[in-house]
């Protein structure tokens, strides 16, 4: 009845939120190529390929969550090499990020998430005729899990994160949400022992959740991903390796003003200082450029072939590549910390062997940012006021910074092998009628 009733109202859903949905999609861009798909039509090269069968559904909203889904598929493929895989994703940078992981990846295909409208979720699931779902973080759709859950597909929710505000939500609707949502998850990989207590009393039963760690902090594949290959394109343009560099990741509005009063003060110690702006959404690039030619400072687009010898700003106006930025930095500011709610994630800079700074507001990943501050791991301000002296302490002192990265990679040592474990645990699961889904 709760489905009949979430199917009547979202079609009214939708046409309220249009306007909001157009006004970005317009913004973005690149939201017109395969825009049926989101309603289940397929090209007919796309159809014939569902019809091979034997796939398993991997949902992923955008950039962040498809990046951790092709991780994880990565795994599964290295431990299950008959599997092939359908990612689908909400936003078109995801979908593009998607697309271009997935190049002359012949077992994996990259679609739109259809909308969760019961007939078109029913039609699209018998095209592509999955034989698992997997869904990362917290992409959950009731028409979605009825149907998989009614083809007897299992449903995995990985790298399964819970906030404190979205615990309170969930349990204030546990009598809508359990049997919409948590009813029909087969399994459900917590990040850690808070979120699994977490997840319980929102109504996911202790027997369906496993603590595996966060595919996010998982550092043990991370040496062969490392990528200098911005270092190099900086070099290559003038800008000398030896030269400290304050990187802002994930901008959000207001940030960029915090950061280049930083910059202006800071340069007063450190004339060599460069800095590089990377917005959350790329799109902002041209409101940047305009705060830059205001301020009067001279700075560059990644997007330009050259960077003039003038150029001390580096604005990042592209997508999915930020993880391969953090290599260039000195020190890193992480964005939505001090203007804004819930923060970014500071694990790809720690990764990345970088010290980092963050602002009060890192409600999304406070947990970890706990463990961090614990272990002396990473640098949380309550306001802006003292980035300016927290930079330079940073600039001055690389011991401080070189103890600041090693203290945090003991902290995330929990996390190691968390995509590994996933893996191992989707694969050995058994369905009680076929012997299991991917072999």
């Amino acid at each position: 009845m709760l489905l009949f009733f979430y199917n009547l109202l979202l079609p009214f859903a939708l046409l309220i939120s249009f306007p909001f949905y157009l006004r970005r999609m317009l913004k973005r861009g690149n939201y017109a190529r395969n825009f049926g798909q989101r309603f289940g039509l397929y090209s007919k090269s796309l159809r014939a390929r569902f019809a091979e069968g034997k796939w398993t559904w991997i949902r992923a909203v955008s950039v962040g969550e498809v990046g951790m889904a092709v991780r994880l598929l990565q795994e599964l493929k290295k431990q299950d090499p008959t599997l092939r895989a359908l990612i689908s994703t909400t936003t078109s940078t995801g979908y593009l990020l998607g697309l271009r992981q997935a190049e002359n990846q012949g077992w994996i295909e990259v679609i739109y998430s259809p909308i969760d409208f019961l007939p078109i979720v029913k039609r699209c699931w018998n095209r592509i005729r999955p034989r698992a779902a997997i869904l990362i973080d917290s992409d959950l759709w009731p028409s979605f899990l009825a149907v998989a859950k009614g083809s007897r597909a299992p449903i995995f929710l990985a790298n399964a994160r819970l906030s404190q505000r979205s615990e309170k939500r969930y349990r204030l609707l546990r009598r809508v949400t359990q049997p919409l949502l948590w009813d029909h998850v087969t399994t459900l990989f917590a990040q850690d022992e808070v979120d699994a207590q977490r997840w319980t009393q929102t109504g996911v039963s202790p027997d369906r959740i496993i603590v595996t760690g966060s595919m996010k902090y998982d550092t043990e594949d991370f040496v062969s991903e490392s990528n200098p290959r911005f270092v190099q394109w900086l070099e290559e343009r003038g800008i000398n390796g030896a030269r400290p560099v304050l990187l802002g990741g994930s901008l959000h509005p207001g940030e960029e003003e915090l950061l280049l009063s930083c910059f202006k003060l800071l340069r007063s110690e450190f004339p060599d200082l460069f800095l590089i702006l990377v917005p959350r959404h790329a799109e902002r690039s041209p409101e940047i450029a305009k705060l830059l030619e205001k301020e009067g400072i001279a700075f560059a687009l990644r997007s330009a072939l050259q960077v003039g010898k003038s150029a001390s700003v580096l604005v990042v106006n592209s997508t999915g590549e930020l993880k391969d930025w953090y290599q260039t930095a000195t020190v890193v500011v992480i964005g939505k910390s001090f203007c804004g709610i819930g923060g970014q994630n500071p694990v790809e800079p720690i990764l990345a062997n970088k010290p980092v700074i963050v602002g009060p507001h890192m409600e999304n990943f406070q947990f970890l940012v706990d463990e961090l501050r614990k272990g002396g791991g990473i640098i949380q301000l309550e306001t802006g006021e003292r980035l300016v002296a927290t930079i330079a302490d940073l600039l001055r002192n690389p011991v401080h910074a070189t103890m600041l990265v090693e203290r945090a990679a003991k902290a995330l040592a929990f996390h190691k092998g968390s995509i590994r474990r996933t893996a191992s645990l989707i694969l050995a699961w058994k369905s009680g009628t076929d012997g299991g889904f991917g072999r």
